[in-house]
């Protein structure tokens, strides 16, 4: 079995991570919904779908399956190994503090809790926007800051009331969004509307560089399903459920992408839906929503991306701050971060992202959205990229030089591509206003986490380290 090569625990043999977090409380199932949840197909397939359409037109299919194999799922089979030889909520964090350099864990774990942190308000301002739409009466900057901030507050208390209602309210919230998402996409297939050609989903465009950008929008679309191993340290069987949590994850928001993009275009002409401009309305989903459903209902459309949106919500504030909790804990912030409430949740992480995004909402309102999704890219960018480096540390650590060479060598290429999508989400923006903008906040991100790294950590780092999770050896 190819898996036991990446550590994979089949028989379950680690059933115990420290912590303080609540024990046993998440089965694979809940980890692998709560984690989709964070990937919110609903407002990405709104967001993105008409992009990709756009740039790399009925081969959309194709712009998808590759970022699935290369760069994505080399990624994941990283993580997988990984994810053995050192459990932990922190993640990223901890890989690049054990297999890198502890500053490098420092840097990566603050990336990744501001990657976290930007999502949250970018998915209340979101929310907010199709509510809107919905609500004629709630229209206004006012009204926007107000229902972006009652969200907040909303998700934060059911963030701090324990990590088993908020995955299943994730669980609720993404069953509707995938409803509608899957469900528009097979009936696009089954009675289609337009005569595509299935040859024409999976041709390459004449354009190599074409075929390059739907490859990095597509990596887009599929990203944030790294957030399972968030919850390592709550899982029942906590490895083996990540494990297991990161490839259900990804494989599934594969098919759902896929299934949307080829039934989508043979439902609505793919030059229409690539004209399409996403303002609160739903956009490709209500003009496929359009054709198969009654009027009286295409307000689903609208209420799916609501529902992905606030899921993605919560389930980014829950991941940034068990980083932040993890990283606490192991002398790398104030301890302050790592106390847990009653219900053994990390409120002080969870209550300090809250209000770090309700600021942001009255400070960067929906107009400018773009700020975030630049955030978001690059933080992101940044922490996948050290994955990959931690993964080649370990390997050149374990393995002879020539087995470590050819074990690092896709991750390497990997890195390669992701260090592409940096220089191109600020050398060339979706809107040439925001030109740099990506690469000023990733500088800015850079530096804030130098700062804690030098100033940031706690007096307890070494009490800390003694009860980080232990790193196992893998198969």
């Amino acid at each position: 079995m190819i898996l036991e090569r990446f550590g994979y625990d089949r028989q379950g043999e680690i059933r115990e991570v420290p912590t303080t977090l609540q024990k046993n409380a998440l089965g694979a199932f809940d980890v692998s919904l709560a984690a989709m949840a964070f990937n919110a197909p609903a407002w990405i397939t709104a967001a993105s779908m008409s992009v990709l359409y756009s740039v790399i037109g009925s081969a959309a299919p194709l712009a998808i399956l590759i970022s699935f194999f290369f760069p994505m799922l080399v990624l994941a089979l990283c993580l997988v190994y990984m994810t053995r030889a050192a459990p932990s909520a922190g993640g990223i964090f901890t890989f690049t503090s054990r297999f890198l350099h502890p500053l490098a864990g420092t840097v990566l774990g603050w990336t990744y809790t501001i990657a976290c942190a930007a999502v949250t308000p970018m998915t209340a301002l979101i929310a907010t926007q199709y509510l809107q739409a919905l609500l004629p009466g709630a229209h206004g900057q006012l009204a926007a800051n107000l229902i972006g901030t009652a969200l907040l507050v909303l998700f934060t208390g059911v963030c701090l009331y324990g990590v088993a209602l908020t995955a299943r309210i994730a669980i609720v919230l993404l069953a509707c969004e995938l409803t509608v998402i899957v469900g528009l996409g097979l009936a696009g297939i089954v009675a289609p509307h337009v005569a595509t050609s299935t040859v024409s989903f999976f041709t390459p465009p004449a354009e190599w560089p074409v075929l390059g950008s739907g490859v990095l929008l597509g990596m887009w679309m599929l990203a944030n399903f790294d957030s399972a191993i968030n919850y390592i340290e709550e899982a029942r069987i906590p490895v083996r459920t990540v494990q297991r949590s990161l490839l259900a994850v990804l494989c599934s928001v594969l098919v759902v992408y896929m299934v949307a993009a080829i039934g989508w275009q043979r439902a609505v002409d793919v030059r229409v839906l690539a004209a399409i401009s996403e303002n609160g309305d739903g956009g490709p989903i209500s003009a496929v929503a359009k054709v198969y459903l009654p009027p009286s209902l295409c307000w689903i459309a609208i209420a799916v991306v609501v529902t992905s949106a606030v899921a993605g919500l919560q389930v980014s504030m829950t991941a940034g701050a068990r980083t932040a909790y993890r990283m606490a804990q192991d002398g790398h912030l104030p301890r302050v971060f790592g106390l847990t409430n009653r219900y053994q949740a990390p409120w002080v992480s969870v209550v300090t992202i809250g209000c770090t995004a309700t600021a942001f909402i009255w400070r960067k309102p929906l107009a400018e959205i773009d700020f975030y999704y630049n955030a978001a890219v690059v933080t992101l960018a940044f922490a996948y990229f050290a994955a990959l480096a931690a993964f080649c540390g370990l390997m050149f650590r374990r393995q002879s030089a020539i087995r470590a060479l050819l074990a690092s060598a896709l991750p390497c290429l990997a890195m390669g591509v992701l260090a592409y999508l940096m220089y191109s989400a600020g050398a060339a923006p979706a809107d040439p206003k925001d030109l740099y903008q990506a690469w000023y906040i990733g500088a800015g991100v850079l530096g804030s986490s130098l700062l804690i790294a030098v100033f940031g950590r706690s007096g307890a780092r070494a009490a800390g380290s003694r009860n980080a999770p232990q790193l196992t050896h893998g198969h």
